[in-house]
């Protein structure tokens, strides 16, 4: 099946930095991602996957977890502490429903099992292209400027933030620089006075 231009142009905006100890999942997952038409590079050292973090040159992280020497939590903190939007997909061959729930609980986009379903790896990049691409467009948008409410210009904040964090509360509340309960507490209120379903992102 032929991709749409649109797809092309999303994925050729969107790199990915593969963080893998293993030489053969590595080349392989290049490969794989290079026939997508995605940017890659790979490294097998944290601290190198952070630092393409910092520098603003990869869009996203696909890690596996049980790197020698890196904890999944703390890598997730240190990364998110770089760059909130930053999302982190991990992968690896010792999955289970409790170590999904807590990657995810902690921030993780995705959690994914090796060998790597390389079908479901590209649904979830182009989900984040595609988000990405929006955002960008959004940013870059003239919206004509008229005077709100302090309480509308706080609204559509929080919304917009949960939208970059992929609406996680948690790492939404970090950027906010709030409380988890202070944001729940933001969007309960504000579905039941205006009926906008803010919560449902989340």
């Amino acid at each position: 099946m032929v991709q749409s231009s649109e797809i092309a142009r999303a994925r050729k905006d969107f790199s990915v930095c593969v963080l893998d100890g293993d030489p053969g999942q590595t080349v392989l997952a290049m490969h794989l991602l290079d026939r997508a038409g995605f940017p890659a590079v790979a490294t097998a050292h944290p601290a190198e996957a952070l630092a393409k973090i910092r520098s603003g040159s990869s869009s996203v992280i696909l890690a596996d977890c049980t790197l020698v020497g890196m904890d999944s939590r703390a890598f997730l903190e240190k990364a998110f502490r770089q760059d909130p939007r930053m999302s982190v997909i991990l992968m690896s061959a010792l999955h289970s429903v409790d170590s999904a729930i807590e990657a995810v609980k902690h921030g993780a986009y995705d959690y994914l099992c090796k060998p790597l379903d390389f079908a479901r790896a590209t649904k979830t990049l182009d989900e984040l292209a595609e988000r990405l691409q929006e955002l960008r467009l959004s940013e870059s948008a003239d919206q004509d400027w008229r005077p709100l409410p302090l309480s509308e210009m706080r609204r559509m904040h929080i919304e917009r933030v949960l939208k970059t964090c992929n609406g996680n509360r948690v790492r939404a509340a970090r950027v906010l620089g709030i409380g988890r309960t202070s944001l729940y507490r933001f969007l309960k209120n504000t579905d039941k006075r205006a009926g906008v379903d803010v919560s449902a992102r989340a």
